[in-house]
């Protein structure tokens, strides 16, 4: 029997051990990086999840406290975690409590998402080979009014092997984005990948706080844009993308410009 599709969001989040297991696949290098900064996805209603921002209180947005102690560029931030995990795993996430509260809301983003990855050619031979791409974290972040996220890139495995998805639920005219050299300013509602290999920055100039929905997704099967020039014979993972994960071998696949 057909799973239903809210079974199936719910599979999505909690998902199983395949992105880690190895497959008789014949088709092992598909490319998840892409050349350009912000990849513009679609546009999505805000309504009901804007409803549910709004009603957070303080003693929710500084429960979870460890992202902007831990890294110092989110130091200006909070963060309400909805499926996280400190250690940054790439299988197995944990669902934490609030992301009760948003579920219903989320399905129709997290089915954009996964629509806008899986139905494209190379998507479904990835599915069909590996299993169905899954949500591996989410979490709100408020952006606080006249302040910045500095210059990073995102430097571990799990974050360099997903699909780092942006969608900006309460903004201003003066919040830039910036990856790569390239700054635009995100409206409310529009769904973005961004390239969180380059270099990227956010700057709130703007009188009031920025939250945004930000989303990893993970496609099992995708290759990173170095593997078939370090590691050719095996699929991603963290030993096999050590060096290039953490930059000591320089990434020069999509170079800045």
């Amino acid at each position: 029997m057909p799973f239903s599709r809210d079974r199936m969001v719910k599979l999505r989040i909690i998902c199983n051990d395949a992105a880690l297991n190895p497959c008789n696949s014949s088709t092992l290098f598909h490319i998840m990086n892409f050349s350009g900064n912000f990849s513009h996805i679609g546009n999505v209603d805000l309504a009901e999840l804007r409803k549910l921002v709004l009603n957070l209180t303080e003693i929710q947005w500084d429960s979870f406290s460890t992202r902007q102690n831990v890294y110092e560029v989110h130091q200006h931030t909070k963060t309400i975690g909805l499926v996280y995990d400190l250690d940054f795993r790439h299988s197995h996430p944990t669902r934490l409590p609030t992301l009760q509260i948003f579920e219903a809301a989320l399905r129709p983003t997290l089915w954009m998402i996964a629509d806008h990855f899986e139905k494209t050619e190379t998507g479904q031979q990835l599915v069909k080979e590996n299993n169905l791409g899954y949500f591996i974290r989410a979490s709100l972040v408020r952006l606080a009014a006249g302040c910045s996220i500095a210059e990073h890139r995102d430097m571990n495995f799990s974050l360099t092997h997903s699909h780092r998805i942006h969608l900006p639920i309460i903004t201003n005219e003066d919040v830039w984005f910036t990856v790569g050299g390239e700054s635009i300013n995100l409206k409310e509602g529009q769904l973005y990948e961004i390239n969180n290999r380059r270099l990227h920055s956010v700057h709130n100039k703007g009188g009031e706080d920025r939250v945004h929905l930000i989303l990893d997704y993970v496609l099992p099967g995708e290759q990173c844009c170095c593997a078939a020039k370090q590691h050719p014979d095996t699929r991603c993972s963290p030993q096999a993308c050590f060096d290039t994960v953490l930059l000591k071998i320089p990434c020069t696949c999509h170079p800045e410009t």
